[in-house]
């Protein structure tokens, strides 16, 4: 009996030292969890077709994204408003050809047979002055093109934005699920442990039944990450206006950069850079001419006006060719005396629609100021929270080895063991987040500041 008890204690110290040994590989395995961004997989300044990098993904969602052909479109539309305005700087020409059979004579009386009537007539009419009319609703298209012009750059700063968060938050669940899968792995290391712990008598049932349940969360946990980065590449594919797109690796970004101005600072860059303000004030001088335009609607019409032509008619037994020539040249002077308030209406109404612009302005002008203080603000908190999160990380994975040690030696629970690895599994991923949001909120705060 002496001899089996020092048997059964031989075995159960061979047990015991394999599993330290494995609790090292265990906890070597979750040294190499800690999530410090992956250098680039090619050298500096080559380009690697089988990655997409944050440059490409912009470029391409430049080139395809279709509020972006939409935006071009509007500038095109209001380009040809702009030639409508114009043409009032040149003259009408027109060609009017007739030909009637009829047996009315005059206005009253009629024939007994019918006759023929022939006309081909070259129409000019030019308007040669009308007080400013024609001036304030050229540079009203113009000022409105402007107008455009910046809404054109608004909508490229929301898809490069766009394209940079999808890039970014595809970046953060795939460093995820490289969490999980080591969590996993972990898991399903101790799960043997306390199996073999239990075979030799040295740990209860409860030990396995526990870290199987835990291994059993791990993987779900896996499958949810694994579901995520499917959901952010679909997501990134839709941030580049693409449909289609094979699966490719994407470049780390391992460039913490440094917040270069104050929050004052920050927010007169925005004021000077934001297009949604340039646009305002575009649409503000667009409907100062409006309004000088209609005002003007009280004031007269000088027009020029002359037509060329050859006409005749077919008379009892005459012939209705040769043509007659026929001209007229017509100066008039348009005044406007009563058009039943209808200027005057004209107007108030784009008087109206300039405060209307103004109160827009206000508003976009504060909510630009609360884009650059949220983001700005963000990001402060983010360089703060990082630290504070990568210390956790390692505060976590110290905890987690001296649990191993602990429950190796049998001092240690399976629930102080359980609990260290959701602790560093939880403290990796706050971690990861951290970085990762702090790259969105500096592509927000480039966005914010019109940058």
């Amino acid at each position: 009996m002496h001899r089996g008890r020092i048997w059964r204690q031989a075995v159960q110290f061979s047990l015991v030292l394999s599993f330290v040994l494995i609790g090292t590989s265990l906890g070597e395995s979750a040294e190499s969890q800690k999530p410090a961004p992956q250098q680039p997989p090619q050298a500096a300044g080559v380009k690697d077709p089988n990655v997409l990098t944050l440059d490409e993904a912009v470029l391409t969602a430049l080139a395809n994204h279709p509020n972006l052909k939409a935006a071009r479109e509007r500038i095109g539309a209001q380009e040809a408003v702009l030639g409508q305005q114009m043409s009032g700087y040149f003259p009408t020409i027109t060609n009017n050809n007739l030909y009637r059979t009829s047996t009315q004579t005059g206005t009253t009386g009629s024939s007994d047979r019918g006759f023929d009537f022939f006309s081909s007539q070259l129409n000019f009419s030019y308007v040669i002055y009308n007080f400013g009319k024609r001036e304030g609703a050229v540079e009203a298209a113009r000022e409105t093109l402007n107008a455009v012009g910046h809404n054109y750059k608004t909508a490229v700063d929301a898809v490069i934005l766009g394209a940079k968060q999808s890039y970014y938050v595809l970046l953060q669940s795939q460093a995820i699920v490289k969490v999980r899968e080591e969590t996993v792995k972990n898991r399903e290391l101790l799960v043997k442990q306390a199996r073999g712990f239990y075979e030799v008598g040295t740990r209860a049932k409860i030990d396995v039944a526990r870290a199987e349940s835990n291994l059993f969360s791990a993987q779900a946990d896996l499958i949810a990450a694994q579901n995520a980065v499917k959901i952010a590449w679909v997501t990134l594919k839709n941030a580049l206006g693409l449909t289609d797109l094979a699966e490719r690796p994407l470049v780390e970004e391992a460039i913490m950069t440094t917040i270069p101005y104050t929050l004052e600072q920050a927010r007169e860059i925005a004021y000077s850079n934001r297009p949604e303000l340039k646009s305002f004030a575009a649409q503000r001088k667009a409907q100062d001419q409006n309004i000088a335009t209609a005002r003007r609607g009280h004031l007269p019409d000088l027009n020029f006006d002359a037509n060329y032509g050859r006409r005749n008619t077919s008379t009892s037994g005459g012939n209705t060719f040769p043509l007659n020539p026929t001209w007229q040249v017509q100066l008039s002077l348009n005044i406007p005396i009563f058009d039943g308030f209808r200027t005057t209406n004209r107007v108030e109404e784009n008087l109206r629609n300039y405060y209307v612009i103004n109160a827009q302005e206000e508003a976009q002008r504060q909510q630009v100021v609360l884009d650059v203080e949220q983001t700005y603000l963000r990001l402060v908190e983010l360089q703060e929270r990082i630290k504070a999160n990568e210390a956790a990380a390692n505060a976590a994975k110290e905890n987690l080895d001296l649990a191993d040690g602990r429950y190796q030696v049998g001092v240690g629970s399976i629930i102080e063991v359980t609990d260290a690895q959701t602790l560093y599994t939880d403290a990796q991923t706050t971690y990861i987040r951290a970085l990762y949001d702090y790259k969105i909120a500096d592509a927000q705060l480039a966005r914010a500041t019109g940058q």
